[in-house]
Formats: structure tokens, sequence, C-alpha cells
């Protein structure tokens, strides 16, 4: 199913269009000891700035998926130089085309919310190792909800919920991840700084309009919606 938000991002080529951007990526990774023989999926992938930054920085194997075909486009024109260890393909979060205990290291920013929750977290907890690691950065609500503010945020981002702290801790656990850990971050939800940007030609002007319709929410709405960076362990 389309979904108009992450088009956008796509025509856009954004890389880093997270909560947090790519700095907060950057000081997560920065405690990480990820092996050279180590195996790492990054979730989402859109154009590839995590999962170039992750080859580059511990040499590692790197799988990248996307689902959407202009993200895959993007992401594998910048990730050509570096075919041997880094895999870019298209693929689905919700139905994960690897065997169990496939990898060391699972990142996903900003990429579940827009799937089946459950759906995604089971995958994930089945196709990473006994003793790997999740990461993910996920947008929050900061407050309770009225319907109708829910089904604006659902319709603006095309998504079908928005969980709340405690609701995603409990989606964790309910896919058999035990230990839990909350990256301190800022709590607000604002635009993180553009500094990547691989536009596509001739954007329908929609996508603009959809593109200040996102902005003028978060301006308007500073309390509402945050986000959580959230590092999990099965075991």
């Amino acid at each position: 199913m389309s979904n108009a938000y992450l088009d956008l991002l796509a025509y856009l080529g954004i890389g880093g269009a997270h909560p947090g951007g790519f700095a907060l990526t950057q000081s997560i990774l920065e405690d990480e000891n990820i092996l050279p023989t180590g195996s790492v999926l990054d979730i989402g992938c859109g154009t590839g700035q995590t999962a170039a930054y992750i080859a580059k920085k511990f040499d590692c194997n790197v799988t990248a998926i996307d689902n959407h075909p202009i993200m895959i486009e993007k992401a594998r024109k910048r990730l050509i130089s570096n075919e041997n260890k880094l895999k870019v393909r298209k693929g689905d979060a919700q139905n994960l085309d690897f065997v169990d205990d496939s990898f060391d290291l699972i990142i996903a920013e900003s990429v579940i919310v827009f799937t089946d929750i459950t759906k995604t977290l089971n995958e994930l907890s089945r196709v990473l190792k006994s003793e790997g690691k999740l990461i993910l950065i996920e947008m929050t609500a900061e407050q309770c909800l009225s319907e109708e503010l829910q089904e604006r945020i659902c319709s603006l981002y095309g998504i079908y919920t928005i969980l709340n702290e405690a609701e995603w801790i409990a989606h964790l656990q309910q896919a058999g991840f035990t230990q839990i850990n909350i990256i301190n971050t800022p709590s607000g939800l604002i635009q993180s700084e553009i500094d990547d940007i691989n536009q596509s030609a001739n954007i329908n002007t929609d996508f603009f309009d959809l593109w200040d319709e996102h902005n003028q929410f978060l301006l308007q709405n500073p309390h509402i919606l945050g986000f959580r960076a959230f590092i999990c362990q099965l075991s």
C-alpha cells in the first residue's frame, strides 16, 4: 500500500530524516563494538546513509533493506563503491527473507511505526542472534491523545497507530526482548537538520504541500509527539 509521506521522503532523498537525525545515529553507534566478522541489518535503510556509515566505521557485513523502489535505487547508487561488505536489497520488514539468528545488530530508524508493529518486531526478534542487539528510534505520543488527534496523526503519516513509551516497551517485551534500555534524547519531535539530500527531478507539488503540513503540525503541536531511542536484547 502506498504511503504519501514515505513517497515524499523517497523523492526528496533525505538522509537522516528520522527523529534525532544522523547525529543521533552516530552518537548511539559510538558505544557499539561491531567486529569485522559481525553482521548488521539496516531495516528501512532509505538512501543508505546509516548503512554506509556502519560499513565504513566497523568494516563489517551490512545488509540494507527497504521496500520503496526509489529508496533502493538511491541507496544502491550511494553504496556502489562498497559492494563487497554491503548489500542493498528490496525487502519487507514484516516478512523478512532471512533465516533465524542471522544478525548481530539490527537498526531501525523511524521504520517500525509505518508497519504492522507486532509483525515487524516478531520478525526482528526471529532474525536477531540470541546475544545480538536491536537499536530502534521511533515516534511516540507524549500525552494522551484525543481520537480526533490520533486520526489526524495517522492520516498525516500513513500509520495505523501512535504508541507512547510504555506501549512501545510492552510491544518489545511481547516480541521476546527482555533487556530494553532507553537512550537519553531530547523529548521533542523537531525537524532534523537536513544536510544529506538526493532529490528526484520533477517532484509533484502535492508532496511539497505535505512537507509543509508536516512541519506546520510539529510547530503547532510541539508537546504532542516525541521520540524514543531504544537498545534491546533478547537475553
